[in-house]
């Protein structure tokens, strides 16, 4: 911890605006590729467009709700300083018992939808394998530091943008309204 005065301990800022911005729209990203795919099996195309509308309003009124509450209760518990404030110890503990689930099983998750998107374009690749590789870099980089996590994911987002936008250009001529609808 940084010090501002002799009385006063302060955090030291690792992030800034463009980081969280690449962490943020990374995790849009991710769920793109690895959980929002199965969604255009179930609805269709046009189906999942008016869900993708409907989420994408969601994520909006998140955006904003958070960033309201980061600013009305600036605290480093995020969800459990918020819910501790509204609903007391109970609603505190919920809250910070579902943020400590998400954290515990989301980052494995990601690891094995890397395993399986690799799988599906290298089939002799163990997935598992994979999977156990990709956590354990994940988990390297964030004890290297939060920084040098923060850094990866940026870059990671920007290929994947740039990718998405190539894959737009390539399969954009052959775009047809029928088969949309």
């Amino acid at each position: 911890m940084q010090q501002k005065d002799s009385k006063q301990p302060a955090l030291k800022r690792t992030l800034g605006a463009f980081h969280l911005w690449g962490i943020a729209v990374g995790l849009v990203i991710s769920g793109e590729y690895f959980g929002w795919s199965y969604g255009w099996a179930q609805a269709g195309t046009l189906g999942f467009l008016v869900t993708s509308v409907l989420v994408a309003a969601m994520y909006t009124a998140f955006i904003f709700s958070f960033t309201e509450l980061t600013t009305s209760i600036p605290h480093a518990g995020g969800p459990f300083a918020y819910a501790y404030r509204a609903f007391g110890p109970v609603g505190g503990y919920i809250a910070g018992f579902a943020t400590l689930v998400e954290f515990v099983f989301a980052p494995p998750a990601i690891a094995m939808a890397i395993g399986a998107y690799l799988n599906v374009q290298f089939p002799a690749i163990d997935p598992k394998w994979v999977a156990v590789g990709a956590y354990l870099v994940f988990m390297g980089l964030n004890l290297v530091g939060v920084g040098i996590a923060a850094t990866f994911e940026l870059m990671v987002t920007l290929l994947a943008i740039f990718e998405l936008l190539v894959f737009m250009g390539v399969v954009s001529p052959g775009f047809s309204m029928a088969n949309f609808a």
